[in-house]
């Protein structure tokens, strides 16, 4: 049978078209799997698959030890006399927690690590003030924008609504939050420019708590100061699971299991956030080693204050032995 000359037109056309298209669509579709590949990397791994927390029945809440490598990026945030500054993004559970570490620019060995965790609603921008005063002593500093603040984002609910979510199986946030920690306190660990038996956590206020109850799950955190922080002094209610739940997340339950690693908590008697009564009731709990160092300062509320600075410098020696090696004693003539 013979094909009419118009019907090979429309088919060399037909087949020009398709051809056109192709060729047309092909770069889009290779910058669509590239921008796809890209994305990929960047995305967190899904650690919420393989790492799920428990709390027992007694309140204790744990998380596994051997946590694996943590997945981060690092760039350059800018240099500061003595310190340089950098802006680190590691990978926790649903999602990256930003962070700035804060190293001197000279050391003559490895330097000890602090993880700070900074208060409700602060950023690490604001607590970055504090961080610098700990790093010009040789020392790392890690200080991140925990859950529900800064570049971390997201949406701190209420603590009904957080117990809503340990009822029905999902882990809550205040609960993400000390595994934030834990991860950070793996990446100092790991970091070259570190000792990894001279690692500790630090925190205000809420971030204080935080830091009590990390150090309690992983031993290996070699010590705990909390600022301007206690735990909720909580005596248990008619409902076992919120009891459960409440102790899970109260520094109380916890303080006692960091012996025999070392504990400072830092107040002025004049917060008005903490009444220096709940930071006493806290300590009273937390075996020895421990200290308690006490400032009264008519001009500071809430937090770190200025004049914590040399209980700050003699409880990063206590905990970390630091001033040994950052201050020098003038011999008297």
């Amino acid at each position: 049978m013979r094909l009419k000359k118009n019907h090979i037109y429309v088919g060399i056309i037909s087949i020009a078209v398709i051809l056109g298209a192709v060729f047309y669509l092909l770069p889009i579709i290779k910058q669509a799997q590239i921008k796809e590949a890209q994305t990929a990397e960047k995305a967190p791994v899904k650690e919420e698959d393989k790492n799920p927390s428990q709390v027992d029945k007694n309140g204790y809440l744990s998380y596994p030890l051997d946590r694996g490598d943590v997945k981060f990026r690092r760039e350059d945030y800018g240099a500061d006399g003595d310190l340089t500054i950098h802006k680190i993004a590691y990978q926790s559970k649903y999602g990256n927690v930003y962070g700035l570490l804060v190293l001197p620019t000279t050391a003559p060995e490895l330097l000890p690590g602090v993880v700070l965790l900074p208060g409700a609603g602060v950023s690490k921008e604001s607590e970055l003030g504090l961080a610098r005063k700990i790093a010009l002593l040789d020392a790392a500093v890690l200080v991140i924008d925990q859950r529900g603040v800064g570049e971390t984002g997201g949406i701190v609910p209420s603590l009904d609504d957080d117990y809503s979510s340990f009822i029905a199986g999902r882990e809550p946030l205040q609960h993400l939050m000390v595994y934030d920690a834990l991860r950070a306190y793996d990446l100092m660990k790991n970091a070259p420019f570190t000792d990894s038996d001279r690692i500790m956590i630090a925190g205000e206020s809420l971030g204080g708590r935080i830091a009590i109850i990390a150090a309690a799950i992983d031993r290996n955190i070699k010590g705990v100061l909390a600022i301007s922080s206690a735990g909720f002094d909580f005596k248990g209610g008619p409902d076992e699971d919120k009891n459960r739940f409440l102790k899970s997340i109260d520094a109380d339950n916890y303080i006692e299991l960091i012996t025999p690693r070392k504990i400072v908590m830092m107040h002025n008697s004049n917060d008005r956030n903490v009444p220096i009564t709940s930071a006493v009731n806290t300590y009273s709990r937390a075996q020895e080693p421990k200290q308690f160092a006490l400032v009264n300062d008519t001009s500071c509320n809430h937090g770190y204050c200025d004049s914590m600075y040399d209980a700050l410098v003699e409880s990063l020696d206590y905990i970390i032995d630091i001033k040994s090696k950052t201050l020098v004693s003038v011999p008297a003539r």
